[in-house]
């Protein structure tokens, strides 16, 4: 017993050390990104209240976790990423704590599954961590639900069982409130429930009927949360809306079908096997050189310290006998049900598994996946091969997640320098400017200018009754180009929560087109510009109205 508290002391220790080292080297230095600017400004300037009204459109449980945690956090990305590790490396644990439930004897390949989930380079949007808290926590209560469910089935006594059987359904509701499309764990439950049945000397109908009594008790968590959101919630946002979503089935059934079952092949592909390549691949040649070299150190002394524990780990486990429930085939099959299984609703949802921009949605099957690898590794007999195919694993989870750290931390620091000379060269604008503005990287939503601008000059609420706008902006494509050339007027617009009248009319353009460059104000009336300017800031420079610079004013 006290050897066995030792080695587990080991392993978390690795997990710690290993995660620490993958998660949290840019963590001071990232910001905010995509949505976070929306619910971020909306909170400081209207109260956490209006998380509520945000949410409410497609996942109103959401709330329920934003709320405390910007009273905690006040909105600094810090916290949000400290918690968002720690909820990485709990959802890791708890995994390894519903797999040894079911492998009592292969403490190794459930450590190992564990690990590689935890340093998993398929997901990509731990800095993105304040709107992916829940994501985070929907995580750690799925394996939280599992683990209650299969302690269940063990239990003698009724009054036990039927707490834990309420405390699984809880649970698994809980986990639902945050993401929908997490509906296709429920089908997981079903299999590790599955396997623990199968497992008992019975003819194999009777097997079946075994299973499907020990599922039952939870069969109210996926058909009460379908009815309830079928045919009470009143989902108002496009892409999660079921009814929407399979409505092209029925349009074009055919089409849909093809490219569903497209989808499928290549989203199964990418969680197994592509997730541990292809985000490598694109994040490196975004680094520069001594980034590339920083983040090789940093892999290959993970990769040293990963293969010492784990090939001791592997040394002294191995005394362990082998489990007569023949667990290779157990975990290969589980593995690949769980991977099949976790996509039906990403796939149903007319979504993939895409990296990097749709790697999110890999989440749900990727420890299937992992059991698949980890079950494939065991039929080598050669050890040092499985060694081997483990570091290489091990460098793609540490490399992959260095540079994706990278590119988020320069993002951020891109966006802060940007905003920190606006700010000195314009005490005050207008209320009601309409900002184009060019950064030497690619913009993909209007917020992402908006956003910074409103918490520099009005981090107030401007109307009691809803979150409007001081400064407005455009995305300068070509339908903004020619609006802006026809001197067309304001428009409406709602972002979420946020309500927004750009006017094409009252713009006023700031740009950077390269990194080395500084921030120029255009003035219309004397453009002036650099010669890597794009060429559509050249065509409508003329319009830009310094006039909405107010110099009287400060922030």
């Amino acid at each position: 017993m006290r050897f066995q508290t030792y080695k587990s002391w080991i392993e978390f220790i690795l997990l710690v050390l290993v995660s620490a080292a993958i998660y949290l080297p840019f963590i001071g230095q990232f910001g905010y990104y995509y949505d976070d600017w929306y619910s971020m400004y909306a909170a400081r300037v209207g109260g956490t209240q209006t998380f509520y009204e945000m949410y409410s459109i497609d996942r109103p449980g959401r709330a329920y976790i934003m709320i405390p945690l910007y009273m905690l956090f006040k909105g600094d990305p810090l916290y949000y990423n400290i918690l968002a590790y720690i909820l990485r490396l709990v959802g890791a644990l708890l995994l390894l704590w519903v797999l040894r439930l079911i492998w009592q004897e292969q403490r190794f390949e459930t450590f190992l599954v564990a690990f590689l989930f935890l340093i998993y380079p398929g997901f990509l949007s731990m800095p993105n961590a304040i709107d992916f808290q829940s994501h985070l926590v929907a995580v750690c209560l799925v394996f939280l639900s599992f683990g209650i469910s299969i302690v269940a089935v063990s239990a003698q006594d009724l009054k036990i069982r039927v707490a834990l059987w309420l405390g699984a359904a809880l649970t698994g509701w809980a986990y639902l409130s945050q993401m929908e499309y997490y509906l296709g764990f429920e089908t997981v439950r079903v299999f590790l429930l599955g396997v623990v049945a199968w497992r008992e000397h019975l003819h194999w109908k009777q097997r079946i009927k075994r299973a499907f009594h020990t599922w039952l008790p939870y069969a109210p968590i996926p058909v009460l949360y379908l009815i309830w959101r079928l045919f009470f919630f009143n989902n108002e946002r496009m892409q999660t809306d079921v009814g929407l979503q399979l409505s092209v089935l029925q349009a074009a059934p055919i089409a849909t079908l093809y490219d569903w079952f497209g989808n499928y092949i290549q989203s199964v592909l990418n969680v197994v096997l592509l997730a541990w390549g292809v985000p490598l691949s694109q994040l490196s040649f975004t680094l520069d050189t001594s980034n590339k070299i920083r983040g090789i150190a940093l892999a290959l002394v993970i990769i040293l310290i990963s293969t010492l524990v784990i090939s001791y780990l592997r040394r002294v486990n191995g005394k362990s006998k082998e489990d007569s429930t023949n667990w290779r085939k157990e975990m290969l099959g589980v593995g690949i049900l769980w991977t099949i299984g976790g996509l039906i609703i990403v796939i149903l949802a007319n979504r993939s598994v895409v990296f990097p921009a749709y790697a999110r949605y890999g989440l749900v099957s990727a420890p299937g996946g992992i059991m698949i690898l980890v079950a494939g590794l065991s039929f080598l007999s050669e050890k040092r091969v499985q060694l081997v195919i483990i570091s290489f694993l091990v460098f793609s989870g540490g490399f992959t997640h260095y540079a994706n750290g990278t590119v988020f931390a320069q993002s951020a620091e891109r966006m802060r320098f940007f905003w920190w000379q606006v700010s000195w060269r314009i005490p005050q604008l207008e209320q009601g400017t309409t900002l184009v503005v060019q950064y030497p990287s690619t913009i993909t939503e209007a917020r992402d200018v908006w956003g910074p601008a409103n918490h520099i000059y009005y981090p107030v609420q401007l109307n009691p009754n809803k979150i409007l706008l001081g400064v407005n902006a455009i995305l300068l494509d070509h339908n903004a180009v020619i609006r802006i050339l026809l001197r067309e007027r304001q428009v409406y617009r709602k972002e979420i929560i946020v309500e927004t009248y750009p006017n094409y009319r009252n713009i006023l353009i700031l740009t950077q087109p390269t990194l080395n460059s500084c921030v120029h104000v255009i003035d219309g009336k004397q453009p002036e510009y650099s010669r890597h300017e794009n060429d559509a800031i050249l065509v409508v420079g003329p319009y830009s109205e310094v006039e909405h610079i107010s110099l009287q004013d400060e922030f």
